[in-house]
């Protein structure tokens, strides 16, 4: 049902459709809150997109409970409150994006611990976050994401803290971006180690330069790189200094 003009709330009676494998009302005006009870209703549940609506409320926590989902679309919507951490119960879970809500972290923790129960998502490979007021640290924990996660995506999501050195264990990594931010400390070393990278975006930050920038020249796969608006101090490094004429 989706790029349709349909108004009002989702009706209740599709949440008692058990058998139903993909739900899609995305490009609507739909509003209205998910019930709390969402997940015991549809147990077979693998695609989910609700993006780019006017829906409102918690995500609930017994999403879960649909535990064969495989992607979860729910961008650009008004949904309020904490990121479930029952989503790391999903475990067939390949693609989640929560961008442009107004979701964020846990309330009784610095850290962001959505994150780390994310972790028990082996197949995660797509983490779109942004625009959300999370106000919260990346824990260490994020190394233990998904080996197989090519897009890690934050901006403008009021992070605090430091890059965690475990970022050089997303080897998969294709593209990242924490920008618009107010992360601090230095890139860390280990960014070198994600030779898949082919566009990161680290700007609008309070980032600094302790590490020697040459290491960016390990990244021989970047396409796009974004630094701009931090407190860098150090020289440009040689392999970025090529001329190119046209």
């Amino acid at each position: 049902m989706e790029f349709n003009s349909f108004t009002g709330s989702i009706p209740i009676e599709i949440f008692n459709l058990s058998k139903l494998s993909t739900m899609s009302v995305q490009q609507n005006q739909l509003s209205g809150n998910l019930p709390s009870t969402f997940g015991y209703r549809l147990p077979n549940l693998e695609y989910l997109y609700l993006e780019s609506n006017h829906l409102s409320g918690a995500l609930p926590s017994s999403i879960s409970n649909s535990c064969n989902l495989r992607v979860i679309e729910i961008a650009v919507n008004q949904f309020t409150g904490p990121i479930p951490t029952s989503l790391g119960d999903l475990s067939h879970l390949e693609r989640l994006n929560l961008l442009g809500n107004k979701l964020t972290g846990d309330s009784t923790s610095p850290e962001l611990s959505f994150i780390t129960s994310l972790t028990k998502c082996q197949y995660l490979s797509i983490l779109d976050l942004g625009d959300n007021p999370l106000h919260g640290i990346i824990p260490d924990s994020h190394s233990n994401l998904s080996t197989s996660l090519e897009k890690l995506t934050a901006p403008n999501c009021k992070i605090k803290g430091s890059i965690p050195d475990g970022i050089g264990n997303l080897r998969s990594l294709i593209l990242l971006d924490l920008s618009n931010n107010d992360l601090t400390g230095s890139l860390p070393a280990t960014i070198k180690d994600l030779q898949k990278l082919q566009y990161m975006d680290l700007s609008m930050n309070k980032l600094i330069s302790r590490v020697p920038l040459h290491l960016l020249c390990a990244l021989h796969r970047l396409d796009t790189m974004n630094l701009g608006q931090n407190q860098f101090m150090a020289s440009i490094p040689k392999c970025l200094r090529k001329s190119y004429i046209p």
